[in-house]
């Protein structure tokens, strides 16, 4: 009944690593697709810059012009703070499988203790079963207080030896 428990406690900790891997390999894709995504926007940031360059050199201010930039550096901005709390959730989610982790590690040494354990003990009984069988097979002397006549014999049968 321990060994069933025992597999079915390995099985379920080779479960939660499987789950973990999958969810570390989910966030480093994650984590390349807002990098991707964050490259994007420095070349957005920099073609704004230099058209605002360019348009400062030139000192013709259209207000279309800087009403279209207003309305990019809006977007750039808010895109800028979706990708500091999708990093920030990332980080949470590291830290979180981090733990996970640490409990299955935790988990993993406790299982190994008690199998080690419960071998032991297993080994313990083997030998106290076969003790006992080894003692069931020799023979018994007789006491007096069992069998006094089967004492008796033995008691003058090694008297008889004596004087021979």
């Amino acid at each position: 009944m321990n060994s069933t428990t025992s597999d079915t406690e390995a099985a379920r900790l080779e479960k939660l690593r499987l789950q973990l891997s999958t969810d570390i390999e989910a966030m480093q894709q994650k984590e390349a697709s807002l990098r991707e995504y964050e490259q994007k926007l420095r070349q957005l940031v920099e073609q704004a810059n230099v058209s605002q360059t360019a348009q400062n050199s030139n000192q013709h201010y259209v207000t279309s012009g800087r009403e279209a930039l207003d309305t990019e550096w809006e977007k750039y901005e808010r895109a800028h703070a979706l990708l500091e709390a999708a990093r920030r959730s990332l980080t949470d989610d590291r830290l979180a499988l981090k733990e996970r982790e640490e409990k299955v590690m935790i988990r993993e040494q406790e299982v190994a203790r008690r199998e080690a354990w419960l071998k032991s003990r297993e080994q313990q009984l083997a030998a106290k079963v076969e003790a006992e069988a080894i003692a069931a097979a020799a023979p018994k002397k007789a006491t007096f207080t069992s069998s006094p006549l089967a004492a008796a014999r033995n008691l003058l049968s090694l008297g008889g030896n004596k004087n021979q």
